[in-house]
């Protein structure tokens, strides 16, 4: 897939040292891997879920449940574009916040 920025995996990387690891792993397989579908990208990554509160936004889990990755994905055109990394603490503020400001 497009990776659309790199940036968001560094910064996470830096921010999140103990799942620097995990958070490049991931990259490095969003990457390589052109996922057609969210079916097949469970295959590779079993935490995939629907993010409900927007249209085509992604969840991941990252670094043993550590951390959650929302995400943009586009499967028809093979674009991945991060709008988060964060810990399920800033995850669950970040969903009331998406829950309450519809699009």
């Amino acid at each position: 897939m497009h990776v659309i920025s790199k940036e968001p995996f560094e910064e996470a990387a830096k921010q999140y040292p103990n799942d620097s690891l995990a958070i490049r792993a991931l990259y490095r397989v969003v990457r390589e891997t052109d996922f057609s579908s969210p079916a097949e990208m469970r295959t590779l990554i079993p935490s995939l879920d629907n993010f409900k509160y927007r249209n085509k936004w992604w969840v991941l889990d990252v670094g043993g449940n550590n951390l959650r990755v929302i995400a943009y994905i586009n499967f028809v055109n093979k674009r991945f574009y991060v709008k988060h990394i964060a810990t399920h603490a800033d995850y669950d503020k970040l969903t009331r916040y998406y829950r309450e400001n519809k699009e």
